[in-house]
């Protein structure tokens, strides 16, 4: 079996459906969205966002003629309101969030992950605005956001072909992002948050100096909450070469302490 999801596994409609009742009313016009908040005038406040294919009833300036003397067939270019609202979502794709397995009644953490950041993408790009998302891990990739379909779809695509691995480094990340992300932005933190505490809440910070609006949606797994194990147990580290072997019942109630604390 393959490592990636597949898109049935990322795509979750109810969830989807969920996160676009906890946005507000959208509108209910079919793909590909021109955006509730989208300006009709093309001026420098626009940018090219998608080619789609020309139906009767739109603008003949738009079309594209370069692409239509490559292929012979009618395309227009959509423009997104560079005003629009901007939400970058970023997902830990670090090792530690593939805990649980694919096996697992629950999935990993990063499945999860993965449904969340799709239906926020599916439900904020519906209702006109562009999104763009950040992968924490090994590799880390970053899409800047856009409106459409298509942006869409390669969001879910990146969710789909990415396997947890790595340490996440979500604090450097987060500084990272704070330098190139156009204001005011919102930054949708999706992780176990198990990284360096004081770097993530600087990055936090630094984010909300600089005009980015953070949000965090932190994604435990039931094995941490209830830690169901009975017998001597191998710990092993998802991100490095470590390991312990312990009793669970001698450490349960400082680990519950420990857990409660950190959540």
């Amino acid at each position: 079996m393959s490592e990636f999801l597949t898109r049935e596994e990322v795509c979750d409609p109810e969830l989807a459906a969920a996160a676009a009742r906890s946005l507000g009313p959208l509108p209910p016009a079919p793909f590909p969205v021109r955006g509730i908040h989208a300006s009709k005038e093309r001026g420098s406040s626009l940018e090219f966002s998608e080619h789609t294919k020309y139906v009767a009833g739109d603008d003949l300036r738009s079309l594209d003629w370069k692409v239509y003397a490559k292929s012979d067939r009618y395309f227009v270019k959509r423009f997104e309101d560079e005003r629009l609202s901007r939400v970058v979502l970023m997902v830990d794709a670090s090792g530690s969030m593939a805990y649980g397995g694919r096996e697992g009644p629950c999935g990993s953490k990063y499945h999860l992950a993965a449904r969340v950041a799709a239906a926020l993408a599916s439900a904020l790009i519906r209702q006109g605005d562009a999104v763009g998302i950040y992968l924490a891990g090994d590799s880390p990739f970053f899409l800047s956001p856009r409106g459409g379909k298509a942006q869409l779809d390669s969001v879910i695509s990146l969710l789909m072909m990415r396997a947890p691995s790595g340490e996440a480094f979500i604090g450097k990340a987060l500084d990272e992002l704070a330098e190139r992300l156009k204001k005011p932005s919102t930054l949708i933190l999706i992780s176990d948050l198990l990284d360096d505490e004081g770097g993530i809440f600087r990055g936090l910070s630094s984010l909300k100096s600089r005009g980015v609006e953070p949000s965090v949606i932190q994604i435990v797994h039931p094995d941490e909450i209830s830690l169901p194990f009975e017998s001597s147990t191998r710990f092993v580290d998802l991100e490095g070469p470590g390991f312990l072997v312990a009793d669970p019942e001698a450490l349960r109630r400082a680990y519950f302490e420990e857990m409660k604390a950190f959540i």
